[in-house]
């Protein structure tokens, strides 16, 4: 499917938002990720550290066109048999799509929004598609939109998620609505749905602290997450009504957790319910995260 493009360039030095006390910056060939975002001198995400480029301490990446893991890199799509290399330490699972591994260019700036993009072309993931981000930014947040269009002559599965990094400390509590939890397996890969909470009740408001990682999915979100700790403004998470999923990471005593808004979620083919889109060829599929600051 032939499509126009616009000419873009890929920028050598990451970009800078700002406005008011607020500075975002964004390094679109480093994964389309996010270094840093702060409010005068606090840092709302985990910043990037001088002179890194290990996406993984990124203040934030996206997910595209599929998130978290899909076990084996294997998968089954209408009729078509799917073997993708593994893409992370060493597994052989394929894990959070292409964008994070790929730079990504700009298509316009100005002192408060960007847009960069970036394409696939088809190889063991046989489908060409464009993904897109588009980041505004305002004096106490900003509104992070990812999307993703389908330039295939043939259908193609597509989830879509968001991957930020908060620093935490003993005293942050973390709280959302929620329905329930994904059990995984012993490789991290959903099995099955289970109500209420896991290890941490965040409905009723859960430390960021514990002696094994959390490494979980939570279905049925309210859409909101809150982050709280005396003496930080709270910062809230919010996304789209299409992204039903809320992942939740942390480490072992580590001094950070990632709160990923998702449209999908681990091992989409192979445990029901389906929670993929299927894009019709020339079809585009969006959700949009915000992250805001409250006193």
């Amino acid at each position: 499917m032939k499509q126009d493009i616009a000419p873009i360039i890929t920028p050598r030095e990451p970009l800078v938002l700002r406005r008011a006390g607020a500075t975002l910056e964004i390094d679109p060939a480093l994964g389309g990720s996010l270094r840093a975002f702060r409010i005068k001198q606090t840092e709302i995400l985990r910043p990037l550290p001088q002179r890194s480029d290990d996406i993984t301490v990124t203040a934030s990446f996206p997910l595209i066109p599929i998130v978290n893991r899909i076990p084996d890199g294997k998968f089954e799509f209408e009729g078509r048999q799917i073997d993708l290399e593994g893409n992370f330490m060493g597994l052989p699972d394929f894990i959070h799509g292409h964008g994070w591994r790929s730079a990504w260019s700009m298509v316009s700036q100005t002192d408060t929004r960007a847009v960069f993009e970036f394409q696939h072309f088809p190889g063991r993931w046989p489908w060409h598609y464009r993904g897109q981000q588009t980041v505004v930014l305002r004096q106490d947040g900003f509104r992070h939109t990812l999307r993703v269009r389908n330039l295939s002559d043939t259908n193609m599965p597509a989830a879509l998620g968001f991957h930020p990094y908060f620093p935490t400390t003993e005293n942050t509590i973390l709280s959302f609505d929620f329905a329930g939890h994904w059990v995984n397996n012993e490789w991290g890969h959903a099995i099955r749905r289970e109500p209420g909470p896991g290890r941490k009740d965040f409905a009723a408001g859960a430390d960021l602290i514990d002696t094994v990682m959390t490494d979980a999915t939570h279905y049925g979100w309210g859409g909101q997450a809150r982050l709280s700790e005396p003496g930080r403004p709270d910062t809230l998470i919010t996304a789209s009504a299409n992204c039903p999923n809320l992942h939740v990471f942390f480490p072992p005593n580590g001094n950070f957790v990632a709160i990923e808004p998702t449209s999908g979620r681990s091992n989409p083919f192979n445990v029901g319910p389906v929670e993929y889109e299927t894009l019709a060829p020339g079809e585009s599929f969006e959700i949009w995260m915000d992250v805001a600051v409250r006193d």
